[in-house]
């Protein structure tokens, strides 16, 4: 997956740390900071204590400039990229707008260097989110939960970049993804499962609307924690089955009257459905769930509706 330029990165390089109090940064978090911008994301993580440093600022700079009131003003309700100019004047009338773009956009930064370092090295997403003493997941991973949680019209760019990264951080601590990370560093997988629950459940929340813009949030972090079996088992226990399924039976629907799932979002909801299906031989839970929900009829609608080869493909599987 490759998130979205946000509609403000033209302002990125406008920002200036000194003038924003509200984030209440320390200098040695600026100078943090500005090295992470001076340098290649790969440098700036070449050691887990370095990586760790660096996230736990960029967690602050999500954290102070989210806060709790809400959307931003301006940019949150930005579509389209902005020109360079006109990106560098919202950064003045919607600072904190801009800064948590720049914040979502470099988490996503450090999520995809992490995932492409040696598999099972000394950096990695679990070496550098979880704690070298307890091995519990970091505390100021928090933010990325409220984002998700903006009322109003949200932020789809934050929200969207944010469950991805939360995603990411989350499976590095389950049981069956250990094999990427150091085997020395002994992870406490207990404080994995109440967040990891509390994001699969605001994706549940976004797949009970039929909205294609509701899809677009969650299909992306829906198709990277299927890869992980407890998030596998987790998604099913609360009714993610059901919900595939719905979407999948409007998405037959939609095919003959324009409306309802892209072509990429059915290919998205069939792959996610096609990866529950290897929990079927140890789950009697999931395998009543297929059965009760409907789910081999609606793949065989959506085949007949004649999508695009891929979701015939996919579904066919």
């Amino acid at each position: 997956m490759s998130l979205p330029s946000s509609p403000v990165t033209g302002a990125f390089t406008g920002i200036q740390w000194d003038p924003m109090q509200k984030l209440r940064l320390t200098q040695p978090e600026k100078l943090l900071l500005r090295s992470g911008e001076a340098n290649p994301i790969d440098y700036t993580l070449n050691n887990a204590e370095e990586s760790t440093a660096y996230v736990k600022v960029v967690l602050k700079v999500l954290a102070e400039a989210s806060g709790a009131s809400g959307p931003s003003s301006k940019v949150s309700h930005l579509k389209g990229m902005l020109p360079d100019d006109e990106a560098l004047q919202i950064l003045y009338t919607d600072p904190m707008g801009v800064v948590t773009h720049y914040a979502i956009t470099k988490l996503y930064d450090i999520i995809v260097c992490l995932k492409e370092k040696k598999m099972g090295g000394d950096v990695s997403i679990g070496a550098t989110f979880y704690n070298e003493d307890d091995g519990n997941l970091l505390d100021e991973w928090r933010p990325l939960l409220r984002v998700l949680h903006l009322g109003g019209s949200g932020d789809a760019f934050a929200q969207r970049g944010a469950a991805y990264c939360l995603a990411h951080i989350l499976m590095a601590g389950c049981p069956s993804q250990r094999f990427a990370t150091n085997r020395s560093l002994k992870i406490n997988h207990a404080s994995v499962m109440e967040p990891l629950q509390a994001l699969i459940s605001w994706i549940t929340s976004q797949l009970q609307s039929s909205a294609s813009s509701s899809l677009s949030l969650v299909t992306p972090t829906l198709t990277a924690l299927m890869i992980c079996p407890e998030a596998r088992s987790m998604f099913a226990n609360s009714g993610g089955i059901g919900y595939l399924s719905r979407h999948l039976r409007n998405g037959t629907k939609g095919s003959k009257t324009g409306s309802g799932a892209t072509v990429q979002q059915l290919y998205e909801l069939c792959f996610c459905l096609w990866t529950l299906t290897y929990e079927c031989n140890s789950s009697a839970m999931i395998r009543t769930a297929f059965v009760r929900d409907n789910a081999v009829h609606a793949l065989v609608d959506l085949v007949s509706s004649a999508p695009r080869e891929k979701v015939v493909r996919v579904a066919l599987s």
